[in-house]
């Protein structure tokens, strides 16, 4: 079972050693505020033993804002995540649609279409570098706001779902739906159903359980505010369950 924690790229080095504890892998988030720090981006290179996976800066970026400065600075933020990405060696990249929250899912599937054609750039530059993208579900009202961009790079551009985003801020709050895009890749936490709150899975109302075990060969990452031990326990109880799967933690 491939377990990450989700760390920002200034916390990561220091905590490698708890993670090398538990058994898990990391997923380093971009913060942007970090972007251009050669010298942190080096330190965490050179401090990991096991390929990280990625998350792409997202934070007030939109590659169809209708400012051109937007648009660029997305691509170019984006552009340098992926190399950051592959600096450390990852193997994947989750990034966002940078879709408003609140859009029609009319709004929502033609921006999907638009989508496709702004992604071309970042897709052929992870691809250069041989990192994997996947794309996570975040503000889009339902799942078939991602079709049009998983249909335009198929077997190049997968899935990252997100039961806690789909809650929160979908208008198909359960996981089935978004399932039957084949997720290859997991950000797990619990909410209240009313706020992404990144609590351990079980305190919330997302019943993991319930659908979770068909997904425990994907890649999971844990995306928490607190102490994980509790989401290792529940999972690991899960994967006791499922037959011929390793509970080896990190992959």
């Amino acid at each position: 079972m491939d377990l990450r924690l989700s760390l920002g790229a200034a916390e990561a080095a220091g905590r490698l050693p708890y993670l090398e504890e538990l058994g898990l892998g990391l997923e380093v988030y971009l913060d942007p505020a970090h972007l251009e720090e050669d010298d942190l981006f080096g330190e965490l290179a050179r401090a990991l033993r096991r390929p990280p996976s990625a998350h792409l800066p997202f934070w007030n970026l939109d590659l169809l804002s209708p400012d051109p400065e937007v648009r660029a600075l997305s691509l170019r933020r984006l552009l340098l995540g992926l190399d950051r990405a592959a600096e450390l060696g990852a193997d994947r990249a989750v990034f966002h649609s940078g879709i408003p929250h609140g859009r029609t899912p009319e709004e929502a599937k033609e921006r999907g279409e638009r989508l496709s054609e702004a992604l071309a750039p970042v897709v052929r530059r992870a691809e250069v570098l041989g990192v994997r993208l996947l794309l996570e579900n975040t503000h889009e009202p339902g799942p078939e706001a991602l079709r049009p961009v998983l249909a335009a790079y198929p077997g190049r551009v997968g899935f990252c779902f997100d039961a806690a985003h789909a809650r929160v801020f979908s208008q198909v709050p359960e996981p089935e739906a978004w399932l039957a895009l084949a997720p290859e890749h997991l950000h797990l936490n619990d909410s209240d159903g009313v706020c992404d709150r990144h609590w351990n899975l079980g305190q919330g109302v997302l019943g993991h359980p319930r659908w979770l075990p068909p997904y425990l060969d994907r890649t999971l990452v844990l995306e928490l505010r607190e102490d994980p031990l509790p989401s290792l326990a529940l999972l690991l109880e899960l994967a006791e369950g499922v037959p011929d799967l390793s509970l080896t933690q990190g992959g």
